[in-house]
């Protein structure tokens, strides 16, 4: 499965995760990273998409299966799995032992 930027997308979830670690640096790294994210949003503009009813009703099935099957599952992580299952799209991560419990299919960019 090949990996083209110009069919990517970005969960707005996956974008708050983003801003988050970006408050969390400090000073020159955080220029960076904002930089960084503001080129990215420049080219991503108009794909970004946001978390739906049809994400919910895919989000709540999961989030009850994997509490049945006693899975440990970070809340975030879940909605963003749910989020791509929803848009029928491979989730990119390299969090592929946690996100593979999902169901979601992955793509790994930092593995040969």
């Amino acid at each position: 499965m090949g990996l083209h930027f110009d069919e990517a997308i970005l969960s707005a979830i996956v974008l708050g995760e983003i801003q988050y670690g970006i408050a969390l640096a400090e000073g020159t790294r955080r220029r960076d990273l904002q930089a960084t994210l503001d080129e990215l949003l420049t080219r991503l503009e108009d794909r970004i998409v946001t978390f739906d009813a049809d994400a919910a009703a895919v989000w709540g099935p999961l989030r009850s299966h994997l509490k049945r099957t006693g899975q440990l599952f970070g809340e975030r992580d879940m909605l963003i799995a749910a989020h791509a299952m929803s848009l029928g799209v491979p989730l990119v991560t390299r969090n592929v032992s946690e996100m593979s419990r999902s169901g979601v299919t992955i793509i790994n960019p930092w593995t040969p």
